[in-house]
């Protein structure tokens, strides 16, 4: 079972690289867009696409490190004022969202697999197909699900993971 949790923070750690990547991306485009806009006024065509698309891949790609480090939004205060019940608590927090997450993760694989078939492509300069984009939704609804249950079920009673 350790191996199967390594491999899984591994492929969470190069997702995270990954969604980091895109956000250093997302700066050096713009700021070639203004450079490009104001200095030699040529603005892009193409910036505006790059942009959505590494915001898109940024925010799922790096969710699921997020949680696993206990980075995503959490309101306990009911846990905090019911000690008796804390863990209980917050093990059924945590199972919720997986289920949520889980949930999503297969609406979102879904609707991959039509835009997959049908071929579709974003209405966009740079035209690339869409199911590119929504995978790397599911893969972070997936992955954020999968750390909500490893979070409820591997976790002390402070909250975090056992190594």
């Amino acid at each position: 079972m350790r191996r199967i949790l390594r491999a899984h923070d591994a492929l969470t750690w190069a997702g995270f690289i990954l969604g980091a990547t895109a956000l250093g991306a997302i700066v050096a485009i713009y700021a070639f867009e203004v450079i490009s806009r104001y200095a030699f006024g040529a603005p892009t065509m193409w910036a505006s696409d790059f942009v959505s698309f590494l915001l898109l891949i940024s925010v799922f790609a790096t969710a699921p490190w997020l949680t696993r480090d206990g980075g995503h939004v959490a309101v306990t205060i009911l846990p905090d004022l019911l000690p008796p019940i804390r863990d209980a608590m917050l093990m059924t927090g945590y199972l919720v969202a997986a289920g949520v997450c889980l949930w999503a993760g297969w609406i979102c694989l879904g609707e991959n697999i039509h835009l997959f078939e049908r071929g579709t492509s974003t209405l966009t300069t740079i035209r690339i197909p869409k199911w590119i984009l929504s995978a790397f939704i599911t893969y972070g609804f997936v992955n954020t699900g999968l750390y909500f249950i490893r979070l409820a079920f591997i976790s002390t009673p402070t909250g975090t993971q056992h190594d």
